[in-house]
């Protein structure tokens, strides 16, 4: 007998699992009692946590609507009783709880283990500022302690390498969660603690409270205090802190942050200005990396400074060309497609949009789509269309800021602006044009399931309106006229006008790939860094540049009496804060693979004016 079996879609297999969960009696209405951790509260409103005990935990959301109902503040390590339905969020099949209510229950047990166990080590004098060790001026012999596998290793290697090219560097392997993990850390610190290292690195990426809550034993903490090596403690996320971090003779926000804090002192301007130096030179030495193991040594070759990212911009230049190709060729073929399909004699019009889609530029928005997508492990063909809608949305705010009713610019990228070229009227047609095409683009896209379409249509449709990029230029031309205009005021409307766009380009590229929700809220702050940090960097260059470099007129901004970053905080303090956004937006990879390029992409925007 042959049994006949359909096939099934990933998306088809998810939404029968999410109906299955949501018809389900037993997994509606439940009372469960757990505690808070990984706790994230979007600018939204909404909750996005776990609830844990000892063994296990389970994704949970708690929207806006809700939570604002909440009598007390929701934080992590505290106990709670929650009522909740089980569902699935089908489009990275995820199970997660949807809490619709809260009762505080105190301190959870974990939390409570994790007190007490600080307390009775504080009380031993272990985190006593006066017993840290100085980190050496400069290094000769550097020990990673951290998994042989995965991004974080080849991330302190690749700045190691960059900052600190003489030093001889030696990776003590060890697991960074499960079960080996605590007496892998241990035996590492033992053993890297007597093979005449300067300092140690003790680096471990991003993870839930669970994967990290490792570096809270005891034995761990004990182990790093026993070493007469300086420890650099380098775990997780700026936010997260662990006792392993107490301990440690310095703390570092992220790996590579270690890396940069373990050779500051030979190369302090690079930290400082997170760029690379352009008069600092790699010493090509047969760089060779010394693996540890407790039964002997084997050497594996590093990475060529060839493939290091951080020595120049090739990675970034050739990636946003084919980038930007392709997103040329996709937007060519949909215009010549729309062109066909129309009954109306409307040449003109197709022209101007031709015109200003084709003025240049580096297409930093679709390149950021494609970006995000293949760093959530997505396909660049699911993402093709949301680039292409993203870059006409950009165009049609360009066209619209250009008009002598706007920023009366009369060139944009180099050439005439659409309505010097074209006219006024027919300008305005082009961007109206515009910001409707992206819509009809992603509704019709077969690549993308009809959960993706909803939610990139909302986030285009939120980012470009009132609430952001329509908003941001509206408070623009309002503090045209405010005789004093606040820090907090001109951010807002930087993070409308420009890092709306750059905030949803980060985002609708993760729902490409199919994102936890974390990843697109790491995608949104990635997003608004970046776009602060780009406005910022456009105003200081309407001041230092030339037409020519700049592709439009300078001086702009001054004439007309505009609040900018350079007119509130001067130049250096404009210069200071891009640098510090920038490092914020690095930390924001980290929830990310295959990131590389992000990464180049992030520097080569805050070099443009050093």
């Amino acid at each position: 007998m042959q049994l006949s079996m359909a096939v099934l879609t990933v998306s088809e297999l998810n939404h029968k699992a999410m109906q299955i969960v949501r018809n389900y009696p037993d997994l509606q209405l439940l009372l469960l009692k757990g505690e808070i951790a990984n706790l994230k509260i979007q600018d939204s409103g909404h909750l996005y946590f776990s609830l844990r005990d000892k063994e296990s935990s389970v994704k949970a959301v708690m929207f806006r609507h809700l939570a604002e109902n909440l009598r007390f503040e929701v934080k992590n390590g505290i106990q709670v009783i929650a009522s909740a339905n089980a569902d699935i969020y089908s489009v990275s099949g995820t199970f997660q709880l949807h809490v619709t209510d809260m009762l505080l229950q105190g301190l959870g047990s974990v939390q409570r283990g994790l007190e007490q166990r600080k307390n009775i080590l504080y009380a031993e004098g272990i985190f006593n500022n006066s017993v840290k060790k100085q980190i050496p001026e400069e290094p000769n012999k550097i020990g990673l302690i951290t998994s042989s596998k995965g991004a974080v290793l080849q991330d302190m290697l690749k700045i190691l390498e960059r900052r600190c090219p003489l030093a001889e560097i030696i990776l003590f392997p060890a697991k960074m969660q499960g079960k080996q993990a605590e007496s892998e850390i241990c035996q590492a610190l033992a053993i890297a603690d007597t093979q005449g290292c300067d300092v140690l690195i003790l680096g471990r990426g991003g993870g839930s409270a669970e994967d990290l809550d490792i570096f809270n034993s005891e034995k761990i903490v004990r182990a790093v205090y026993s070493c007469q090596t300086p420890v650099i403690s380098a775990i997780g996320h700026e936010t997260d802190i662990t006792l392993t971090d107490a301990v440690a003779d310095l703390r570092a926000s992220t790996p590579s942050v270690g890396a940069e804090l373990a050779t500051q002192k030979i190369y302090p301007e690079i930290l400082l200005n997170n760029k690379l130096v352009e008069s600092v030179k790699q010493v090509q030495t047969g760089d060779m990396l010394k693996i540890c193991l407790p039964d002997g040594c084997i050497r594996v070759k590093v990475e060529s400074e060839e493939n290091n990212f951080m020595n120049d911009n090739n990675l970034v230049n050739k990636q946003l060309a084919e980038y930007a190709e392709r997103v040329q060729n996709y937007m060519h073929a949909v215009l010549e497609s729309m062109q066909k399909q129309t009954e109306m004699n409307i040449e003109k019009l197709f022209e101007a949009i031709q015109y200003s889609l084709t003025a240049g530029g580096k297409r930093i928005r679709p390149a950021l789509i494609y970006a995000f997508c293949q760093a959530c492990g997505g396909d660049l063909n699911s993402a093709d269309v949301v680039a292409c809608a993203m870059e006409m949305t950009h165009t049609s705010s360009l066209i619209f800021d250009d008009l002598p009713c706007m920023d009366n610019d009369d060139f944009r990228r180099g050439k005439p602006s659409c309505h010097k070229a074209f006219g006024e009227a027919t300008a305005v047609l082009a961007g109206d044009a515009l910001i409707c095409m992206p819509f009809e683009l992603i509704a019709k896209d077969k690549n993308l399931n009809p959960e993706q379409k909803i939610n990139l249509i909302k986030i285009l449709a939120g980012r470009e309106g009132v609430s952001g990029m329509i908003g941001g230029q509206m408070l623009d031309m309002q503090f045209e006229t405010q005789e004093h205009v606040k820090m907090d005021e001109l951010q807002m409307m930087c993070l409308g006008k420009t890092g709306a766009l750059m905030q949803a380009s980060c985002q609708m590229g993760c729902i490409c790939g199919n994102a936890t929700p974390e990843q697109i809220q790491s995608a949104g702050d990635y997003g608004n860094y970046v776009g602060l940090a780009f406005q910022i960097i456009d105003d200081i260059l309407d001041v230092t540049s030339t037409s020519e470099q700049l592709g439009k007129p300078v001086g702009s901004d001054a004439e007309e009496n505009k609040t900018t970053f350079v007119s509130l905080i001067g130049i250096e303090e404009a210069k200071k804060q891009a640098a510090e956004l920038t490092k914020m937006a690095h930390q924001a990879l980290d929830n990310f693979e295959n990131t590389e390029f992000l990464h180049a992409l992030t520097d080569a925007l805050l070099v443009r004016v050093q």
